[in-house]
Parts: structure tokens; C-alpha cells; sequence
């Protein structure tokens, strides 16, 4: 989150208007920018929400690819089997308990 300064006045009506802290940075990422602030217009939500929802598609469609990375650089990259992935999250799991 950003540094936000806010006013003791901004702090008390904050918590009276039920707009927490963290929902700042999101009305002023998803918001529309006005002459002083911003505020958050059925289009910015309905936006939004469209974003998300290429995310969300994205995300899916990477259930299961690996990166092999040594180094900080990425070696190879391909799709586990579940075999692999069982293996892999096992072994992490492993190393886990034994640290």
C-alpha cells in the first residue's frame, strides 16, 4: 500500500462513513479522476470487473505450467503432469519440515 497522508478529519469520517483504509488505494486505482480526488463511477467498477475477469481466465489457463529457474534466470518452462506436480509439492513440503 502507499504512503497515504491523511487528516484527522479524513481519519474520523473514514470510520464513520465505513471506508476502510486499504479500499484507499483501490478508489484511486480503479477511480475516476476528478478536479479534487476521485471517485469510483459504475463504468470504473464495471471495468474493473471485466480486468478481473481476463485474470482470472489467465490464471486458469496456467494451472499446472512450471519454471525451472537456477540463478535467477528462467531455464525451461512446460506443463506438469500430475505426476510431477504431486513430486514437486511433496518434496517442498519435505524440505519444509526439515528446516
Amino acid at each position: 500500500m502507499s504512503a497515504i497522508n491523511l487528516t484527522r478529519h479524513a481519519v474520523c469520517r473514514l470510520a464513520q462513513r465505513a471506508i476502510r483504509y486499504d479500499d484507499l488505494d483501490l478508489i484511486m486505482m480503479i477511480g475516476t479522476e476528478v478536479r479534487d480526488g476521485y471517485i469510483v463511477l459504475e463504468r470504473d467498477c464495471q471495468a474493473a470487473e471485466r480486468e478481473l475477469k481476463r485474470l482470472l481466465e489467465r490464471v486458469r489457463r496456467l494451472n499446472g505450467k512450471r519454471l525451472v529457474a537456477q540463478s535467477g534466470h528462467i531455464v525451461t518452462a512446460y506443463h506438469a503432469g500430475v505426476g510431477t506436480r504431486r513430486r514437486l509439492v511433496r518434496d517442498a513440503e519435505d524440505r519444509e519440515l526439515a528446516a
